[in-house]
């Protein structure tokens, strides 16, 4: 199992949340709350946290190549709904399940 963990800072987290899980809610299966949910792909599931100051993604999948496809996704979409805001994450890091 690979796990890997990545954020963007922003004060608007729960917005993008909402806006990424909603959009990946119409093709795959998505669980969501006010500031946490997750959604279940092929390759691995991805749980988006909202804080006060960023929005942080937590990738479980079977290996490390499937955990950077899940990142992809995320990531892709996330910076793309938040493109005028200029959100970024940064590098992702491997953490100990």
């Amino acid at each position: 199992m690979m796990i890997t963990e990545g954020k963007a800072p922003t004060d608007r987290a729960a917005r993008y949340l909402k806006q990424v899980l909603s959009h990946f809610s119409h093709k795959i299966t998505v669980e969501q709350a006010e500031d946490h949910g997750s959604a279940t792909f092929g390759a691995g599931k991805a749980y988006l946290t909202a804080t006060a100051d960023a929005l942080v993604v937590r990738v479980e999948a079977a290996d490390a190549e499937q955990a950077a496809t899940v990142q992809r996704v995320i990531v892709s979409h996330a910076e793309r709904f938040g493109e005028k805001d200029q959100l970024k994450f940064g590098e992702f890091a491997p953490v100990a399940a």
